[in-house]
């Protein structure tokens, strides 16, 4: 079981392989430390864009493929069900909860949280946190649990300016989908396309779906188009 039985978003298509750039290695080795019980608690903390929820949904993987149990919830898709919802979710080994910031002004949700992290810590369970802010920066009203979340280990995610590290993102995501593009395509997505790393993924999303998995050599108008489509992102 991935996902409560609430309205949530489902776990996203990802793999940690997806993370393989030299900007992504640091917190990869943290994740592995993660993974092998050495910490139990990672906060991770980026610009809107910077792939935060395909990072959990990879973790989340990481863990379903060796057997224990991992779930990711968004906060923010969270907050209108009810707090006692979240009791739910310590019989897992691993829970992956998204948007942080979403509880801010949110006492009741804050105290459910702190009890989470008390309870996994007791039961040595684990726990990865994402937000677009850094811990520090929180605008919790619940000290204790302020203070839980400065004790993980925290890591900044790459803006994803580094081409290396797009490289390895669509190689990666392309590989696994079993998803052949012409290389004109995706030399021209990777130096011209989005940079941050959930525009990359919606943009390869929208060539897979306007290609259907062509092969052949597409016709200088096709790349035209191709290329239009991709150019639309190029300013964001």
């Amino acid at each position: 079981m991935r996902q409560l039985q609430l309205q949530i978003e489902p776990q996203l298509d990802a793999c940690i392989s997806d993370f393989s750039g030299p900007s992504w290695a640091g917190l990869v080795d943290v994740i592995r430390q993660l993974h092998s019980g050495l910490i139990d608690r990672l906060y991770v903390y980026g610009e809107a864009g910077t792939g935060k929820s395909h990072l959990l949904s990879a973790v989340c993987d990481l863990y379903l493929e060796t057997g224990r149990t991992a779930i990711q919830v968004s906060l923010l898709e969270l907050l209108d069900a009810p707090i006692e919802a979240l009791s739910a979710l310590e019989r897992y080994d691993l829970v992956a909860l998204d948007d942080i910031e979403a509880i801010s002004g949110v006492i009741g949700w804050q105290k459910a949280i702190f009890h989470l992290i008390n309870h996994h810590h007791e039961f040595s369970g684990q726990l990865i946190f994402s937000s677009r802010e850094a811990p520090i920066s929180l605008k919790l009203q619940l000290p204790d649990l302020q203070s839980r979340l400065t004790q993980a280990v925290s890591v900044r995610l790459p803006n994803g300016s580094l081409h290396a590290d797009r490289v390895a993102l669509v190689d990666s995501v392309l590989s696994r989908r079993g998803v052949m593009l012409d290389p004109q395509i995706i030399d021209y997505l990777l130096d011209y396309g989005p940079y941050q790393t959930s525009l990359l993924l919606q943009m390869l999303d929208r060539l897979e779906n306007v290609l259907h998995g062509e092969k052949t050599k597409l016709s200088t108008s096709t790349l035209k188009q191709i290329y239009a489509l991709i150019d639309e992102y190029k300013q964001v």
